[in-house]
Protein backbone atom coordinates (compact mmCIF):
# COMPACT_ATOMS: atom_id res chain seq x y z
CA UNK A 1 0.00 0.00 0.00
CA UNK A 2 2.87 2.40 0.82
CA UNK A 3 4.43 1.75 -2.57
CA UNK A 4 1.13 2.52 -4.29
CA UNK A 5 0.75 5.77 -2.31
CA UNK A 6 4.34 6.76 -3.09
CA UNK A 7 3.79 6.16 -6.81
CA UNK A 8 0.54 8.16 -6.74
CA UNK A 9 2.35 11.04 -5.01
CA UNK A 10 5.16 11.03 -7.60
CA UNK A 11 2.63 10.99 -10.45
CA UNK A 12 0.66 13.87 -8.92
CA UNK A 13 3.68 16.06 -8.26
CA UNK A 14 5.04 15.45 -11.76
CA UNK A 15 1.70 16.36 -13.32
CA UNK A 16 1.45 19.58 -11.27
CA UNK A 17 5.00 20.69 -12.03
CA UNK A 18 6.02 23.74 -14.06
CA UNK A 19 4.59 23.03 -17.47
CA UNK A 20 4.12 25.26 -20.49
CA UNK A 21 0.87 26.70 -19.09
CA UNK A 22 2.79 28.99 -16.75
CA UNK A 23 3.05 32.60 -17.92
CA UNK A 24 6.57 33.67 -18.74
CA UNK A 25 7.95 36.86 -17.21
CA UNK A 26 7.92 39.85 -19.56
CA UNK A 27 11.32 40.83 -20.99
CA UNK A 28 13.59 42.83 -18.69
CA UNK A 29 14.55 46.43 -19.46
CA UNK A 30 18.12 47.46 -18.74
CA UNK A 31 20.40 50.17 -20.09
CA UNK A 32 20.30 49.92 -23.88
CA UNK A 33 17.39 48.65 -25.94
CA UNK A 34 14.90 45.85 -25.64
CA UNK A 35 12.30 44.84 -28.20
CA UNK A 36 9.01 43.32 -27.08
CA UNK A 37 5.81 42.27 -28.81
CA UNK A 38 2.51 43.75 -27.75
CA UNK A 39 -0.59 41.62 -27.30
CA UNK A 40 -1.52 42.31 -30.94
CA UNK A 41 2.01 41.43 -32.18
CA UNK A 42 3.26 45.01 -32.66
CA UNK A 43 7.04 45.31 -32.23
CA UNK A 44 7.88 47.85 -29.52
CA UNK A 45 11.47 49.10 -29.23
CA UNK A 46 12.27 50.64 -25.82
CA UNK A 47 15.62 52.35 -25.23
CA UNK A 48 17.13 53.57 -21.95
CA UNK A 49 20.24 55.74 -22.35
CA UNK A 50 21.29 55.57 -18.68
CA UNK A 51 21.03 52.76 -16.13
CA UNK A 52 17.61 52.44 -14.45
CA UNK A 53 17.75 54.10 -11.04
CA UNK A 54 15.64 55.20 -8.11
CA UNK A 55 13.83 58.40 -8.98
CA UNK A 56 13.12 59.81 -12.42
CA UNK A 57 14.02 57.86 -15.57
CA UNK A 58 13.60 58.61 -19.27
CA UNK A 59 12.76 56.13 -22.05
CA UNK A 60 12.61 56.31 -25.83
CA UNK A 61 9.87 54.23 -27.48
CA UNK A 62 9.55 53.40 -31.17
CA UNK A 63 7.45 51.07 -33.30
CA UNK A 64 9.77 50.04 -36.17
CA UNK A 65 7.27 47.80 -37.96
CA UNK A 66 4.20 50.02 -37.43
CA UNK A 67 5.20 53.73 -37.53
CA UNK A 68 1.57 54.90 -37.25
CA UNK A 69 1.21 53.34 -33.79
CA UNK A 70 0.32 55.80 -31.03
CA UNK A 71 1.75 55.60 -27.50
CA UNK A 72 -0.98 57.09 -25.32
CA UNK A 73 -0.06 55.90 -21.84
CA UNK A 74 2.73 54.46 -19.69
CA UNK A 75 2.26 53.20 -16.17
CA UNK A 76 4.68 51.79 -13.61
CA UNK A 77 3.41 49.13 -11.21
CA UNK A 78 5.22 47.36 -8.39
CA UNK A 79 3.26 44.08 -8.21
CA UNK A 80 4.85 42.84 -4.97
CA UNK A 81 3.49 45.88 -3.12
CA UNK A 82 0.40 46.63 -5.21
CA UNK A 83 1.21 50.25 -5.96
CA UNK A 84 2.34 52.37 -8.86
CA UNK A 85 3.82 55.76 -9.53
CA UNK A 86 2.49 58.97 -11.12
CA UNK A 87 1.86 58.93 -14.87
CA UNK A 88 4.90 60.11 -16.83
CA UNK A 89 4.88 62.71 -19.59
CA UNK A 90 4.89 61.41 -23.19
CA UNK A 91 6.39 63.52 -25.97
CA UNK A 92 6.09 62.66 -29.66
CA UNK A 93 9.33 63.10 -31.64
CA UNK A 94 10.42 62.50 -35.24
CA UNK A 95 11.94 59.17 -34.11
CA UNK A 96 8.99 57.97 -32.00
CA UNK A 97 8.20 58.94 -28.41
CA UNK A 98 10.13 60.13 -25.36
CA UNK A 99 8.71 59.18 -21.98
CA UNK A 100 9.85 61.63 -19.29
CA UNK A 101 9.66 61.29 -15.52
CA UNK A 102 9.13 57.56 -15.12
CA UNK A 103 9.38 57.67 -11.32
CA UNK A 104 10.53 54.44 -9.66
CA UNK A 105 10.68 55.37 -5.98
CA UNK A 106 11.47 51.96 -4.41
CA UNK A 107 14.10 49.33 -5.04
CA UNK A 108 12.74 46.06 -6.42
CA UNK A 109 10.86 44.72 -9.43
CA UNK A 110 8.58 47.06 -11.37
CA UNK A 111 6.41 46.40 -14.43
CA UNK A 112 6.17 49.09 -17.09
CA UNK A 113 2.93 48.93 -19.09
CA UNK A 114 2.90 50.69 -22.46
CA UNK A 115 -0.61 51.46 -23.72
CA UNK A 116 -0.65 51.77 -27.49
CA UNK A 117 -3.24 52.24 -30.19
CA UNK A 118 -2.76 50.61 -33.59
CA UNK A 119 -5.33 50.67 -36.38
CA UNK A 120 -7.92 52.05 -33.95
CA UNK A 121 -7.44 49.19 -31.45
CA UNK A 122 -6.04 49.52 -27.94
CA UNK A 123 -3.11 47.28 -27.13
CA UNK A 124 -0.42 46.86 -24.45
CA UNK A 125 3.20 45.80 -24.09
CA UNK A 126 4.86 45.04 -20.74
CA UNK A 127 8.50 44.95 -19.60
CA UNK A 128 9.96 44.45 -16.14
CA UNK A 129 12.55 46.68 -14.51
CA UNK A 130 14.68 45.72 -11.53
CA UNK A 131 15.58 48.87 -9.61
CA UNK A 132 18.73 48.54 -7.48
Amino acid sequence: MRTLLALAFVALTAACGGGSDEAADPPQLRQGSVQVMSSERVLVDITVSAPIKLGKNELAVDFPSRPNTELYGVSALMPAHGHGSPAPTIERTDEGFLVHDVVLYMSGRWELHFQIRVDGRDDEAVVVVDVP
